[in-house]
């Protein structure tokens, strides 16, 4: 689910909304939404399996599951801060500043090392190929049919979400499946295969609803 739906909002989403679409801002709702929402959900589903699928769990650990997860603290302290508008102390954001600046050189560099350290690193199995079509020509279809037909966007409206529905597999969905070693290879696999082909689909994207 998440190989064909979490966009990369970070890494491509913002450079594309910035010098494309004109405005940066028009990315964050999904970034919040990925992070406070798809995130945790799939991070519940994720610790239920890897604890017994099939064992009997309270409701109060399944309620508390996305609170115990830090990316989902973080996410929900981060939102709550900048909500506030409280402006923290230069001496506590330097080490937060430090380790964000490093998060996506070191996901890269991760990501590339799983692509040369295995024969078989990429699938073209049934999966990949039906996550990566649901990613990058489905979801795009969708965003434009709800845009057009239902909320009667035209235009630049239109485009921005189309446009950003387009956007490849984030590279978290791996980062996610390393950390609870759950389908790596599909992850890994949506991820590069989602970008080749979403740069045409945005190029053509682009030139149809401009």
């Amino acid at each position: 689910m998440l190989a064909a739906s979490y966009v990369n909002a970070g890494n491509l989403g913002v450079p594309v909304a910035a010098y494309v679409l004109g405005d940066g801002a028009l990315v964050a709702p999904i970034v919040l939404f990925q992070l406070l929402v798809m995130a945790p959900v799939a991070f519940a589903v994720l610790d239920g399996d890897r604890h017994g699928a099939g064992r009997r769990v309270p409701v109060r650990v399944l309620l508390t599951r996305p609170l115990r997860n830090p990316l989902t603290v973080a996410s929900l302290l981060g939102l709550l801060v900048a909500a506030a508008g409280i402006e923290l102390p230069s001496l506590l954001m330097r080490p937060i500043d430090l380790v964000a600046a490093a998060a996506v050189p070191v996901a890269l560099v991760a990501y590339g090392l799983s692509l040369g350290g295995a024969k078989d690193s990429i699938s073209l199995d049934r999966d990949a190929v039906l996550a990566v079509l649901l990613k990058t020509l489905v979801q795009p279809l969708v965003a434009y049919s709800v845009g057009r037909w239902l909320l009667d966007l035209e235009g630049p409206a239109l485009l921005a979400p189309v446009l950003l529905a387009a956007l490849p597999t984030a590279q978290n969905v791996y980062v996610y499946a390393v950390q609870y070693r759950a389908a790596r290879r599909l992850a890994r696999s949506a991820v590069l295969l989602s970008t080749l082909l979403s740069i045409p689909v945005m190029i053509a994207l682009s030139g149809l609803l401009a």
